[in-house]
């Protein structure tokens, strides 16, 4: 339901092309909203701000009495899927909102309309090849308007199309069609218009200078109808006009790069009548957000590698998630098992962004410097440091540290005693040799942070339009060293380094936006207004949604079902949410688990029942086996003898044994067969 343009090569959307076209949520009946008592909606109507305060939204354009705003259901809209594969499921999101005309005093107005438009812009400094004489690359992605009020369309004769009226209370509002009035003057002169024998053409004519001032400006007429006059005269008070519109996933999402960018925005038109009034134009940007598609792994599937290391050590690394919002912490889990005398100096965590621009239907390329940002370091010698606060790690087991501080370690505390050369501890000695297991949580940076420093410190999220592609990447490098083959007094340096894709989403791209509330207490409801605006840590609370739009869900008291006072209403206990997926305003972080299945009711340890008892140490062979141990298999044969005998151990050592060399049992009847042979020298 929605129309697409652009140039040739443009981008293009299936489904019926068209501009002009009905909106879904209005009647296709005549309407006569302007006679509409307050608060009333059209017939066939839905209002989807009827209910919320108006006077709070801040206005757009005003001028002369008259000012509109633009506010929508959904302030942020997401667009699902990144692979072509998620793309082609043609999965849409709603845009919906409502205009809101607000008329202070009487105006002349022609037409009403909205447009949705989506744009998107490269820019080029050393011009686009061949010729090089542009450096812009402008593209029209989507564009679609609707078209409210028309003073030429049939409908203007009967009202202004507003789905809500709210005329201004006063004794100079009047929301009756033209030529009748509610002015006590008015009907005054009506009534003494027979006792004074006036014509009926004189008392209209009389009517009409009294309420001149009222419903005409000075040298207008008011015969005519709305087309002739080409306007429609616009009494005091409130019009609110809804739209919808379906937003297909394919389409790009809102993107701001240095030299690149993709913008969505609704602009609002106002054109009056009148050689000195002014139009009134107004634009809102609309932000489309990309985030995984429904049946999406990437926030649950970890990112798992597992290698050996020239026989010195055997890694495994563990990210737990293909896709992060930025302002989010990126669990990794490391367990590092050496092999031999191998010591690990230094971990690093880097997240390295690629931009590449498209043109000419990517015949023209140009790919900028890859930018590479360190997240995180863990030194043996030193502290962990981060470039963006909120990032810490722990050691759950190994390392070299003494059995009296593994709990401070693994609660996080890095000022345990341990070796200051190596990460896997002392393999020297005998002592604490083993695997060391390590947790870091990585901070990814925030809308805060990216603001207030440079722009060698920014990061874009993925995006999915053809011509401006933002891809990132995880490295992890590890500083490792070995004994020199030739002086085991020297030691060989060796980094290691592992990268792996990843999806950096947006901060807006979090649990509380893109899925759907937990099946929990009816409680848990009053949770829906008080999420962040973003998942940065220590974003603002985002503004309630009106009541009118939030699911009105029924306690237990206000039920019809009878529930026990003794007994508390439950709902069931729901599925606890991953480590990396929680909220980060919420103050609760849970720990990383390899395990993503951890059992909600586990029974106690007294309540399984214990194996048998075994002996400790087990029992010589003697005690057996009675007899020389050695002598077990000294008379085997004798008594192999003794119990076959001898004649049969020989038959059964000479006959021939038919062993079938065919399935199915049959033997190989080759031998069988009758020859013949011919005497020598004869053929």
């Amino acid at each position: 339901m929605f129309a697409v343009d652009g140039r040739s090569r443009g981008h293009t959307v299936g489904g019926p092309r068209s501009s002009m076209l009905h909106r879904p949520s209005l009647s296709e009946d005549v309407r006569t909203a302007s006679n509409t008592s307050a608060g009333s909606t059209a017939n066939g109507g839905s209002t989807a701000f009827g209910a919320a305060d108006l006077s709070d939204v801040k206005p757009l354009a005003s001028a002369n009495g008259v000012s509109i705003s633009i506010t929508l259901a959904e302030p942020i809209l997401f667009l699902q899927g990144f692979d072509q594969s998620e793309l082609g499921n043609r999965t849409t999101t709603m845009l919906r909102g409502s205009l809101h005309l607000k008329v202070s005093k009487s105006a002349k107005i022609k037409t009403v309309s909205l447009n949705f438009r989506g744009r998107a812009e490269t820019e080029w400094p050393e011009g686009i090849p061949p010729k090089k004489t542009d450096f812009k690359d402008k593209e029209s992605i989507m564009n679609h308007t609707w078209p409210f009020f028309n003073a030429q369309f049939q409908t203007a004769e009967y009202g202004t199309g507003a789905d809500t009226v709210r005329p201004l209370k006063g004794p100079s509002t009047s929301t009756k069609e033209l030529g009748v009035s509610t002015n006590p003057a008015v009907d005054h002169l009506r009534r003494s218009s027979g006792a004074a024998n006036l014509s009926p053409k004189e008392a209209k004519r009389l009517s009409l200078q009294v309420t001149q001032s009222r419903s005409f400006g000075k040298g207008d007429s008011g015969t005519g109808s709305v087309a002739q006059k080409g306007y429609r005269n616009f009494t005091p008070g409130d019009y609110v006009y809804n739209f919808e519109l379906p937003i297909d996933s394919r389409l790009p999402e809102t993107i701001d790069v240095e030299l690149g960018k993709v913008k969505y925005e609704l602009e609002a038109t106002i054109e009056r009548a009148g050689a000195f009034r002014a139009n009134l134009i107004g634009s809102k940007e609309v932000t489309l957000i990309r985030a995984p598609s429904e049946g999406s792994l990437e926030q649950v599937e970890p990112i798992a590698i597992s290698r050996n290391w020239e026989d010195q050590l055997h890694y495994d690394i563990v990210i737990s998630g293909k896709s992060f919002p930025l302002g989010a912490q990126v669990p990794i889990a490391f367990k590092l098992t050496p092999l031999a005398k191998v010591q690990c100096h230094r971990i690093k965590v880097f997240l390295t962004e690629n931009i590449q621009y498209y043109t000419l239907n990517k015949r023209v390329h140009r790919l900028e410097p890859t930018r590479k940002i360190q997240l995180f370091e863990k030194r043996a010698d030193a502290p962990s440091s981060s470039a963006f606060s909120g990032s810490s790690m722990r050691i759950t087991a190994g390392g070299g540290i003494d059995y009296d501080g593994r709990e401070a370690a693994a609660r996080g505390d890095e000022n345990v005693p341990r070796d200051t050369t190596n990460l896997l501890g002392n393999l020297e000695g005998g002592h604490n040799v083993g695997p060391t297991e390590m947790e870091f949580s990585v901070q990814l940076p925030s809308c805060q942070t990216m603001s207030e420093r440079d722009k060698s410190h920014s990061v874009h999220f993925d995006t999915t339009y053809h011509n401006i592609q933002v891809n990132h990447w995880i490295k992890i490098v590890m500083r490792l060293s070995k004994p020199d083959q030739i002086d085991p007094t020297k030691r060989r340096h060796f980094e290691i380094s592992i990268d792996s894709p990843l999806h950096i989403l947006s901060c807006r791209a979090t649990q509380a936006n893109i899925a759907l509330p937990a099946y929990t207490s009816p409680e848990s409801v009053t949770l829906l207004t008080e999420h962040a605006e973003c998942g940065c840590p220590g974003a603002q609370r985002r503004r309630n949604s009106p009541s009118s739009l939030l699911p009105q869900v029924q306690t237990p008291d206000e039920s019809t079902t009878n529930f026990s006072n003794d007994e508390p209403f439950s709902a069931g206990l729901t599925r606890p949410q991953a480590a990396h997926i929680h909220d980060p305003n919420s103050g609760s972080v849970r720990p990383i688990h390899l395990l993503r299945s951890p059992s909600f009711n586990p029974p106690a340890f007294e309540d399984t029942e214990p194996p048998p008892p075994m002996m400790t140490p087990p029992p010589q062979y003697d005690s057996i086996v009675p007899g020389d141990p050695r002598g077990g298999l000294a008379d085997y044969f004798s008594r192999l003898a003794d119990e076959v005998g001898d004649d049969e151990v020989d038959s059964i050592s000479r006959s021939r044994m038919e062993v079938p060399l065919t399935p199915g049992g049959r033997l190989n009847r080759s031998m069988d067969e009758r020859r013949t042979w011919l005497p020598l020298g004869q053929r």
